[in-house]
């Protein structure tokens, strides 16, 4: 009788051992095929750019690494937006051929105006928030001081969050973007590890 229970409990025991093995390898697969498809997706429909330079200061720094995707995408107010430089900008500038990082301030039919003596952004007649600059829009390049301009059908307007130390909208390199140049809104901050966040 002895014999018989300790065999029925090794039984039991394997029984248990296999589950357990069973599930695992259950659990593996599963997590297995989530970051496959993960994978499959990202390559298809993302892709890591790498900041150059500091027009997006404070909001972003230098080196600093985005998740950025063009997927459904349709630009809107204050989105974070990257554009394919080697459309935009001629060889003599000192960006060409890297990604161009922006923040989208005005779609089509849009009237823009900056006072660069207040160093205030409007839109539509109304004054744009500035929780996202350290400092007051002075710097002119090419635009206007104190006029409307409307933005033209098919293209965003775009400013730098660095406003006194970014090439954008303002100036005649870059200046109205066609909707067809650009590479994707970023998502996520993923580097470095201690600024990882949503955008």
């Amino acid at each position: 009788m002895e014999e018989k229970n300790l065999t029925e409990n090794e039984n039991s025991g394997t029984a248990d051992s296999k589950k357990f093995f069973a599930d695992m390898f259950d659990w593996m697969c599963s997590i297995f095929s989530a970051i496959l498809c993960f994978i499959i997706i990202f390559a298809l429909f993302a892709r890591v750019i790498t900041v150059d330079g500091e027009s997006m200061v404070p909001t972003l720094q230098d080196q600093q690494r985005l998740i950025v995707s063009d997927m459904f995408y349709t630009p809107q107010y204050d989105d974070i937006v990257i554009l394919y430089a080697d459309k935009l900008v001629n060889e003599s500038s000192g960006g060409y051929g890297k990604p161009i990082v922006k923040r989208v301030i005005g779609l089509p039919g849009d009237k823009i105006r900056i006072d660069f003596v207040k160093g205030v952004v409007y839109r539509n007649g109304e004054q744009l928030p500035d929780d996202y600059t350290n400092t007051p829009t002075n710097l002119p390049e090419n635009f206007p001081n104190n006029q409307d301009v409307t933005v033209e059908d098919g293209k965003i307007f775009v400013l730098g969050d660095n406003r006194n130390g970014s090439k954008d909208s303002r100036s005649n390199q870059i200046g109205q973007v066609d909707m067809r140049y650009i590479m994707g809104k970023a998502y996520l901050r993923i580097w470095p590890l201690n600024a990882l966040g949503m955008l």
